[in-house]
C-alpha cells in the first residue's frame, strides 16, 4: 500500500467533466499536468488523474484546459508494466493559486517490503543516515505489479525493523522525481516500524 495526503500545483490538461462511479453517484473528473525535474534539471510531465465527489456545473465550467489549480487530496499510485499512474481524490480545488510553480508535496504512507540492500552513510557533520528502497505489491489479474519507493532516513538511532527484506510501515515526506524519463517515488522517513499483516479469519474454521 502506498498513498499520500498531498497538495498538487499544476495546469489542467483535460477539462472537468461529469462521470458516474460504480455506486451510481456523480463525480468531477479531470487531468492535471505537473512538470517534475531531476537533479540535473531535466524532467518529464506527469499527468495526474483527478476525481472529486459530486459535480457542480458552475465549478466545472471554470476548470478548463490551461488553468492553474492547487488541489488538496489523497494520492494513490498504480504500476502497470513500466508505467506508474497517479490518481488524486480531491478534497479541495483552488483556481489561480498564489504560487505559479508546479509542485507536489505531501505526507507519504507506505506498507511493504524493504529491498536487499541498505546503505549506511555518514554526512560531513558526523550524522548517520540510511538509504534504501522498498516495494509494495499489487495483484493484477494473474500477475503481480511492484511499485518501488526510494527512502532516506536521517537518524543515529538503530531501528530493528530496518533489515533487508523486512516488512515495514513507513511515514514520511513525499517527493516525486524522475530517472531516464520515468517517474520515481522518494520519501524522507519520519517514522518506521515493523509491519505485521493482519490475518483474514477463516470463516470455515470450526470454533
Amino acid at each position: 500500500m502506498i498513498k499520500a495526503e498531498a497538495t498538487v500545483n499544476g495546469i489542467i490538461s483535460r477539462s472537468a467533466m461529469m462521470k458516474t462511479g460504480k455506486d451510481g453517484k456523480p463525480f468531477t473528473a479531470m487531468t492535471v499536468k505537473v512538470d517534475v525535474t531531476d537533479r540535473n534539471g531535466s524532467g518529464i510531465s506527469v499527468e495526474i488523474s483527478v476525481g472529486k465527489d459530486g459535480y457542480d456545473t458552475n465549478e466545472a465550467a471554470k476548470l478548463t484546459i490551461g488553468q492553474r489549480v492547487e488541489i488538496v487530496g489523497t494520492m494513490n499510485f498504480k504500476k502497470r508494466t513500466e508505467h506508474l499512474y497517479v490518481n488524486l481524490s480531491a478534497k479541495q480545488i483552488t483556481l489561480n493559486p498564489a504560487s505559479q510553480t508546479d509542485s507536489v508535496t505531501g505526507d507519504l504512507e507506505f506498507k511493504g517490503t524493504i529491498g536487499k540492500q541498505i546503505d549506511r552513510k555518514t554526512d560531513k557533520n558526523g550524522g548517520n543516515y540510511q538509504i534504501f528502497s522498498g516495494f509494495s505489491t499489487e495483484k493484477v489479474a494473474e500477475t503481480f505489479e511492484f511499485t518501488w519507493v526510494r527512502f532516506v532516513r536521517f537518524s543515529n538511532d538503530e531501528c530493528k525493523a530496518l533489515v533487508p527484506s523486512g516488512k515495514v510501515e513507513i511515514k514520511g515526506e513525499l517527493e516525486l522525481g524522475c530517472y531516464q524519463e520515468k517517474l520515481n517515488l522518494s520519501c524522507r522517513v519520519n517514522e518506521i516500524s515493523e509491519w505485521v499483516k493482519q490475518q483474514i479469519p477463516n470463516m470455515n474454521q470450526n470454533a
